[in-house]
């Protein structure tokens, strides 16, 4: 029973997405000319006569390449006053980054509805402004509003923003615009648990909370959050029902040639319907871990807001305190359990299914409480009082080392065992480099091959780059499915860390350029790798609770490694290294130059370098 009623849950019929996909884009390549986006504006909203349209893709900088068609879409846009356009706040203030003072007061007249402010306690906004928009997209736009997806510590969306604070001023998100323009409501109240429409909330009753999220550059704010229910997916990315734009458009085109158009204006009659991105390629695709889905479409999550929203059901966070004390009592009686790890295993997880049907019985009342943390914290409990067992001898002690070697670098392990008595939650921040390496298409190429192979595959290719990391001072902090992550001058201290891991992405090359030849004379598929490089202010150290943690390192420079290296396949290049790291090693290595490349996450451009190889004079 309680399987069938979580496949049931559906998202609803009236909020439908339009997207920008792989057929989209084989058939128009990316960047659209935007006037496409009024073709596709036309026919939703006066051809098939929605009730809102989102345009969720971001407009941050003029088309200097196609200023015809840039004009086109900003005449356009005044025409259409049911287009929601998104933007989002900035948490610096430096300027071109941030919208003008003298265009403020223009910006805030670009609302639909308006929310009135009746919290008796709240937190001053952390935000520093507002993005800076073309100022023709701002003049010409009617509606406005925020489409900002925030992230728990651990990356993953479980809550939506319905509104922003800035300033002295409350500011819908993208959902709520729609959802007024939906329901003719104008009117909301900001309480302080929740949300309402301004008739004392009979239509809509959206509890909310303050609480830090992080947004999707990393940066941690307190937000006016609530907890979103979530649905059934329906497709690899969606919940919600989705059709390709090129479709739209043919559909367009066709009625404004008298033929009959290859989507049904009925289809979208009286709906929501968001525009965006999201393709299969690495580049393009825009999508967030959420509890339904580990990679779900961002547009898909503004959706399923507005899906709770007109289904009036949301999850609330209560009983947090049992939780905690659920998870305490039961995780004494794990750590007074058996000594062997099998029978620690079996006693745990009886807890945890005692603990599963708790959270079960909380979901279907609509009540929010963490699935995951406690039960993982039940097993980490089982497994530390199996490791506890086995230290308290000194040929235990020896096995243990031997084992926690395989799942981490030796010199963090070389670290933690000499330093026990230090061993503590912690850290610094400090100047590292990040190295990414990534084997190109990888899941499609392992989608043609058994596990064994596969596993072979991978197994021999960490086999060659691993040793040659640690040769260069270099510790692998996590390998990420094909790819690996790692760091140079954290937990070895070392002035020449960028150095050092430019030396290393070259020899992890040529390495590799034997091994694909080895691969291919023994009928294995061909590999090909990319790799990126970063160099800035990190935080390493110790992360999670008193009784398990891990040695990290956690930043947006970590984040800007893994979005360079992505890069190499769209530029047909194979290592790339950022504008940071090139000022340490400038002087020793032959790159090229490839100037102001938009990273996705940066509202400016930067320079990234392709590397070719270490200067002769520095060689001799």
């Amino acid at each position: 029973k309680t399987i069938t009623s979580i496949q049931n849950k559906k998202s609803s019929d009236d909020v439908v997405l339009v997207v920008i996909d792989d057929i989209s884009l084989k058939k128009i390549s990316w960047p659209w000319r935007r006037d496409l986006y009024i073709d596709i504006f036309d026919f939703l909203e006066n051809k098939a006569g929605a009730k809102a349209v989102i345009l969720q893709n971001l407009i941050l900088f003029p088309d200097t390449y196609n200023i015809d068609s840039d004009k086109a879409f900003y005449d356009g846009l005044r025409k259409h006053n049911k287009v929601i356009n998104s933007y989002f706040f900035m948490m610096s203030n430096m300027a071109g980054d941030i919208l003008p003072p003298e265009y403020i007061n223009i910006f805030n007249t670009k609302k639909n509805l308006t929310i009135i402010d009746k919290r008796t306690k709240y937190s001053p906004s952390e935000y520093k402004g507002i993005v800076n928009l073309p100022k023709s997209f701002l003049m010409n736009a009617n509606i406005f509003a925020s489409s900002i997806i925030p992230e728990d510590n651990d990356e993953i969306v479980r809550t939506y923003m319905p509104v922003v604070k800035f300033q002295d001023k409350l500011y819908p998100s993208i959902a709520l615009s729609a959802y007024s323009l939906y329901t003719g409501i104008n009117s909301f109240v900001l309480y302080d648990n929740f949300l309402c429409s301004d008739d004392n909330c009979k239509t809509l009753k959206m509890p909310v909370f303050n609480r830090k999220v992080k947004d999707y550059i990393g940066n941690t704010f307190s937000g006016i959050l609530s907890y979103y229910d979530w649905y059934k997916p329906i497709s690899k990315f969606y919940t919600h029902k989705t059709y390709s734009a090129v479709d739209v458009l043919i559909s367009d085109y066709a009625m404004k040639e008298g033929k009959p158009p290859k989507l049904s204006p009925e289809l979208f009659k009286d709906k929501i319907v968001i525009v965006g991105l999201n393709a299969d390629e690495n580049v393009w695709e825009q999508l967030s871990e959420t509890p339904v889905l580990n990679r779900q479409a961002d547009i898909d999550v503004h959706a399923t807001i507005i899906s709770n929203m007109l289904n009036n059901s949301f999850k609330t966070l209560n009983h947090f305190d049992y939780t905690i004390l659920i998870t305490i009592v039961f995780c004494i009686f794990i750590a007074r359990g058996f000594k062997t790890f099998k029978a620690n295993i079996i006693f745990t997880s009886v807890f945890a299914s005692v603990y599963l049907i708790y959270y079960l019985y909380e979901y279907f009342h609509n009540i929010y409480v963490p699935s995951v943390t406690p039960i993982i914290t039940m097993y980490t409990t089982a497994l530390l009082k199996s490791i506890y067992s086995l230290i308290t001898t000194d040929k235990s002690f020896e096995m243990m080392k031997h084992a926690f070697g395989k799942y981490v670098s030796k010199d963090v392990m070389r670290k933690v065992i000499s330093n026990m008595d230090k061993l503590k939650l912690g850290g610094t921040r400090g100047i590292v480099t990040i190295l990414f390496v990534d084997i190109r298409n990888f899941t499609q190429i392992s989608e043609d091959l058994a596990p064994q192979e596969v596993s072979s595959i991978l197994n021999e290719y960490f086999s060659t780059i691993e040793p040659i990391i640690g040769k260069y001072h270099g510790i692998i902090n996590k390998y990420m499915g094909d790819g690996v992550l790692a760091i140079f001058g954290e937990p070895i201290q070392n002035e020449n860390h960028a150095y050092n891991a430019i030396k290393c992405g070259i020899e992890i090359i040529e390495k590799v350029r034997v091994l694909k030849e080895k691969f291919l004379s023994e009928g294995k598929p061909k590999i090909d790798i990319g790799i990126g490089v970063n160099t800035g202010d990190v935080f390493t150290g110790n992360i999670g609770t008193e009784e398990r943690f891990e040695y990290t390192v956690i930043g947006d420079n970590v984040n800007l490694a893994y979005r360079i290296e992505s890069y190499n396949q769209l530029l047909k290049t194979q290592f790339l290294i950022s504008e940071y790291t090139y000022e340490y090693v400038k002087n020793i290595v032959d790159v090229v130059k490839l100037s102001e490349v938009k990273i996705k996450g940066k509202s400016n451009t930067m320079d990234i370098y392709e590397v070719l190889g270490i200067k002769e004079d520095v060689r001799k």
